[in-house]
């Protein structure tokens, strides 16, 4: 049986759902846990930096009291504030009411950024040989198309689907939203094959399920089933990870008072 090979950005403590259960059908996994030792050899490769759109250096800023909000982008106060009243009724009014102080910076460090491009080939060099990793999983609280942006050659080359969370509403500033990574994703030959629905804060982002339109042979055909298989996605929205998985985060999300 074909396994899927994926890389996960964003993800502490290991995969979450879907993937939790169906790891039979994973292979290698490329993780990222900024300032741990790198491992590069085995199924489970772990590199010790955060991914963008170039190679150096970036303030990261930790939100809230567990840090589940953090990303290398600031909080958009001034434009909450601005549209607060909209905001606030769009989902669960108790949770929005707290988002000014669990949007607030604990701390900030510098920490070294790569684009996905960059590390993808100094893995090869290193490991001696190509490894074709069929999936990326992103979630890096507003950073996904500086992500995307950063990873042009494997988007054009290996990848034949995406988990990708993305916003509808500028929280962070200098994010992009939803529309223009949807469209960047279809110039490149992605369409959507499922999202979760509005979640969160305001019912401010959602994710959603990228596969290629057209697989280029018959083992990706194979492979981008696959991937459908483990999303599964319901009904005439194409939802996925269930309702379920949705209420789970938002009463974690409660519960821990982040982001």
């Amino acid at each position: 049986m074909s396994q899927i090979n994926v890389i996960d950005i964003g993800a502490v403590g290991g995969f979450d759902l879907p993937w939790r259960n169906h790891v039979n059908k994973v292979g290698t996994t490329l993780a990222f846990e900024p300032n741990e030792v790198p491992i590069l050899e085995g199924e489970k490769i772990q590199y010790n930096c955060a991914v963008w759109n170039f190679d150096g250096t970036e303030q990261f800023h930790v939100y809230g009291e567990n840090g589940t909000g953090s990303s290398l982008l600031t909080q958009n106060f001034q434009w909450v504030k601005e549209n607060f009243e909209d905001l606030k009724i769009q989902g669960n009014e108790s949770l929005n009411s707290t988002w000014f102080d669990r949007s607030a910076e604990v701390k900030q460090f510098p920490c070294e950024v790569k684009k996905l491009d960059t590390i993808l080939h100094e893995l090869d060099k290193q490991r001696g040989r190509h490894t074709q990793f069929h999936f990326l999983k992103s979630d890096t609280q507003s950073g996904e198309f500086f992500v995307l942006d950063g990873a042009r050659k494997y988007l054009e080359n290996d990848c034949l689907g995406l988990e990708l969370e993305l916003f509808r509403y500028p929280l962070y500033k200098n994010m992009v939203l939803e529309d223009k990574v949807k469209a960047f994703l279809d110039s490149l030959g992605f369409e959507v094959a499922g999202w979760t629905g509005y979640k969160n804060s305001f019912l401010s982002q959602a994710d959603y399920l990228f596969i290629r339109k057209a697989p280029r042979s018959s083992t990706e055909k194979e492979i981008i089933e696959l991937i459908c298989k483990v999303y599964a996605p319901k009904g005439s929205e194409k939802l996925i990870k269930s309702q379920t998985f949705v209420d789970r985060a938002m009463s974690k999300i409660k519960q821990t008072l982040t982001v």
